[in-house]
């Protein structure tokens, strides 16, 4: 605001619009609580439509599934394979939380994972040094789709569909589009399978990340500027946030948990095979925006994705035990996909 345009204090104030000689009378004050009220019980509903199905679809499952689905076993199960697709949606998250979009993501998963079984495998390249490489290039790529993004001015769906096939591109040249499994260091491949407290470690790593994440995100500075930048980017730049920096952060966060996805997908495979990570790019954003409906932010939240991510495994699950065609899990995830963007958008606009 420039001294011409501050306003002074000598300065009468106008009368406000309508309320002249002949205007119609004001709305009763109770009338906005009114309305505020029916929204926010709308979007309370709309939010509960979202845990409401997972309960019903326990339900569900374990009748038919009789005593095969509520168990320990399955709980297990659950847990270990929603590991990957947790840590994945953490990065992600952020970046929808920013304002952008990423569809790179999963090639970087690719390329990290043929990195780092390279070097074990081919190169006899220590397993701690390759892991390293493999998430320096994974960092590298999330640099890369920040700048272009931001210094670029373009979009980041065009962007990092753009960068996900080049990445893709440059796996495909250095594994030769081959599946390695001979070589791999034992230390490595053992990784996914050690146990604590139960649990497999991947599940660990998973809690930790997302404990993390959540920190980052909600309790913390940079949380805040991601969440600003996300909601108006123009007005969080104006109040001094960096908004290009933060948009870069997140892409370099996003690309390093893939990273991570990718050491985790190898070692418990015991291999590296070509398009490793097919399937997670749906299901993540699916997670992402089913967090977004039962968000108490209004819009995406770590813990929120999360429950999403556990949603889509126990769908999955309880399809599988039920011996359910292969088709029926890609369609139910599709209506939920579609079904969590509306209630995510009418909950954001019911509380805005």
């Amino acid at each position: 605001m420039t001294p011409s345009t501050r306003p002074s204090a000598a300065t009468p104030a106008t009368a406000a619009p309508g309320s002249g000689p002949g205007a119609p009378p004001a709305a009763s004050p109770s009338a906005a609580p009114a309305t505020s009220g029916a929204a926010r019980l709308a979007v309370l509903f709309s939010r509960s439509v979202v845990v409401g199905a997972y309960v019903v679809m326990l339900l569900i499952f374990s009748i038919a599934a009789g005593d095969t689905f509520l168990t320990s076993g399955t709980l297990k199960d659950v847990l270990d394979q929603a590991a990957v697709p947790v840590i994945l949606v953490c990065g992600l998250t952020l970046v929808l939380a920013v304002g952008e979009f990423d569809l790179s993501f999963t090639a970087t998963v690719g390329l990290t994972a043929g990195i780092a079984i390279v070097l074990m495998a081919q190169h006899d390249v220590p397993v701690v040094l390759a892991c390293l490489i493999a998430l320096l290039a994974a960092v590298v790529v999330g640099l890369l789709v920040g700048f272009l993004v931001t210094l670029g001015q373009a979009s980041s769906f065009i962007v990092t569909l753009a960068v996900g096939s080049a990445v893709t591109g440059l796996e495909l040249a250095l594994t030769g589009n081959e599946t390695i499994y001979q070589g791999i260091p034992t230390s490595f491949t053992d990784l996914a399978s050690n146990t604590i407290l139960g649990l497999k470690w991947p599940v660990w790593l998973a809690a930790l990340v997302l404990a993390a994440a959540a920190v980052l995100l909600h309790r913390t500075r940079f949380g805040r500027h991601v969440r600003a930048t996300g909601g108006n980017a123009t007005a969080a730049y104006l109040a001094g946030v960096k908004t290009r920096r933060v948009r870069i952060a997140a892409f370099a966060i996003t690309a390093f948990l893939a990273g991570l996805c990718a050491l985790v997908l190898t070692s418990r495979a015991s291999s590296y095979y070509p398009d490793s990570s097919a399937g997670f790019l749906l299901n993540t954003y699916a997670a992402a925006f089913l967090g977004a409906a039962i968000g108490r932010w209004r819009g995406f939240t770590v813990a929120g994705a999360a429950f999403g991510v556990l949603w889509i495994v126990t769908l999955q699950t309880g399809l599988t035990q039920l011996s359910a065609p292969a088709w029926t899990a890609n369609f139910v995830q599709g209506i939920v996909l579609a079904t969590a963007v509306l209630i995510a958008s009418r909950g954001r606009k019911g509380l805005a």
